[in-house]
């Protein structure tokens, strides 16, 4: 849509007026598809649009531990991530781009393995897959007991309002650890 990032309920409002779509869920039904081919795991996840209907969508079942308020919001994510860590979740999942990799940070920060799937704006963090079927494969070996690295891996992002008026500012957020894999 041109708008350089959507971090904040303004800029979403206007990248959907005109006409983007939400791509999270579908990303995230395409690597649990990946993942389900052969590999056993349980599935908890927050509702609806923040997991629920992802599962579903990839044939998965799964045990809801709590609704967003929608719109989901950071808090939510952040609320999700904590009931996640709470619940003794061995990997914790998303999709999202650089805002919801900060949000973790915030909610988890090195206390818990995640791997991102790609589904934002702005991909700076190394915190994501490739791919959503790269994540998928990614979970598949995690699941079937293959042997995965794991690493520390930064995430960054950028003042969009400052991208906006021609301004790159980077900034190091945190770090996240992050199952690895040379293949993915």
């Amino acid at each position: 849509m041109g708008l350089k990032g959507t971090d904040g309920a303004e800029i979403v409002a206007e990248a959907m007026r005109r006409g983007a779509r939400a791509e999270a869920m579908a990303r995230a039904a395409r690597a649990l598809f990946v993942a389900r081919q052969t590999a056993d795991f349980d599935v908890l996840t927050w509702g609806g649009a923040m997991g629920e209907d992802s599962c579903r969508e990839a044939g998965l079942d799964c045990r809801v531990l709590g609704e967003p308020i929608l719109p989901s919001t950071p808090a939510d994510t952040c609320q999700a991530a904590r009931a996640m860590l709470a619940a003794g979740v061995d990997l914790l999942l998303f999709a999202g781009g650089d805002g919801t990799a900060r949000n973790l940070v915030d909610a988890v920060g090195m206390q818990l393995p995640v791997l991102g799937i790609p589904a934002g704006c702005k991909m700076h963090s190394a915190v994501y897959a490739v791919n959503p079927e790269a994540a998928g494969e990614l979970l598949r070996q995690l699941a079937s007991g293959d042997l995965v690295s794991e690493i520390e891996a930064d995430v960054r992002d950028i003042d969009e309002d400052a991208f906006r008026d021609g301004v790159v500012r980077a900034r190091h957020y945190g770090s996240l650890r992050v199952p690895e894999s040379s293949r993915y």
